[in-house]
């Protein structure tokens, strides 16, 4: 594999740099005291540290969500039941306020972060958020399952087939934590072995070279 030019690499971490840290490193099942159908939650986060909201819901209720910050700038995205793709809701460009009228059976996840120019300065944000849950909606309450994790980013896999230097394939991926991947690669030529610890960035925090 050819070498990229520095200046198409720089470019690429450069991008990443400017979207969303997404490390939600604390995981909070959303519940509703005995009686009500809604519930607010004060809190902040710091640096990278995320937080990921989690709130079952049943087919055909209404779901809204409110945000506000006092403090730093942070976002929030959610997710829909089962899905692990794009966020059907985008905080940075969106705004504030999300609804679901009907809501789909199954687990939402609400995400708050700090865009990764802000996370990397270790800004702190605080912030209020508002759950609110209503209608009988059909069937029974789904229970709440933390989604699987994504793999790695196509900024931190290129970082990696970067630095490896020849033609290599990625034969295995393991998060370590919260937007940080082991990645082994085999040779193309060979097929000696390189890992690579890489965070979602394009930051390679170790390496193993080919062997």
């Amino acid at each position: 594999m050819s070498r990229l030019p520095a200046s198409a690499v720089f470019v690429a971490l450069a991008m990443a740099s400017a979207s969303a840290a997404f490390a939600g490193e604390q995981t909070v099942t959303v519940t509703f005291d005995p009686g009500k159908t809604s519930k607010q939650v004060k809190s902040s986060i710091t640096g990278e540290a995320g937080v990921d909201y989690l709130l079952a819901a049943k087919q055909d209720q209404v779901l809204q969500v409110l945000f506000s910050t006092s403090k730093g700038a942070c976002y929030f995205n959610v997710w829909e039941p089962g899905s692990s793709g794009a966020a059907v809701h985008i905080g940075s460009s969106a705004g504030n306020e999300f609804g679901a009228s009907p809501t789909k059976a199954g687990t939402y996840r609400v995400q708050v972060y700090q865009m990764r120019a802000s996370a990397r300065r270790n800004e702190t944000c605080s912030y209020t958020i508002s759950f609110e849950l209503t209608g009988e909606g059909e069937g029974t309450a789904m229970p709440v399952v933390a989604p699987a994790q994504a793999g790695p980013s196509e900024v931190a896999k290129g970082a990696c087939l970067y630095k490896i230097g020849t033609e290599a394939d990625i034969v295995e991926s393991t998060a370590v934590k919260p937007g940080a991947w082991k990645i082994v690669m085999k040779t193309k030529a060979g097929g000696k072995t390189a890992v690579c610890t890489v965070t979602n960035d394009g930051k390679v925090t170790s390496w193993v070279p080919a062997k």
